[in-house]
């Protein structure tokens, strides 16, 4: 993980550069990880100092607006399976050709109404875009 000193640096920079005072400039910032797995590398560092160099004992860390996964998608079924095939590929199991799941392949269907589903545009006017 990154040291607590360069998300300051970040958060200063920000605010310098758009005159806000809101924490990174009022930007919206995503981090992603597992905070209990990350710290950040101290050479010569004792075990208090590398965690206290880490956000999550800065104040800073408080400003944050934390969103958590509830749903473990690599225990899902189909997830275990493209782990194994891609497994497969770095071990070479898979020969001199690699054949896609078909998962893996665009969908023909409409892009708009594939990525757009919940909308129903037999009520959509041009003039309401």
């Amino acid at each position: 993980m990154t040291h607590v000193h360069a998300f300051l640096a970040v958060d200063r920079l920000l605010q310098d550069l758009t005159k806000c005072k809101e924490p990174f400039g009022g930007k919206v910032i995503l981090l992603g990880g597992d905070f209990r797995q990350v710290l950040p590398v101290i050479l010569r560092g004792s075990r208090t100092l590398t965690v206290a160099s880490s956000l999550k004992k800065h104040a800073l860390w408080l400003k944050f607006h934390k969103l958590y996964l509830t749903k473990n998608m690599r225990a899902l079924e189909s997830e275990r399976d493209f782990g194994a095939w891609l497994s497969d590929i770095g071990e070479k199991k898979s020969g001199s050709t690699i054949q896609l799941p078909l998962q893996c392949y665009p969908s023909i269907q409409d892009p708009i109404h594939q990525l757009y589903s919940d909308i129903d545009f037999s009520s959509v006017t041009p003039q309401g875009l």
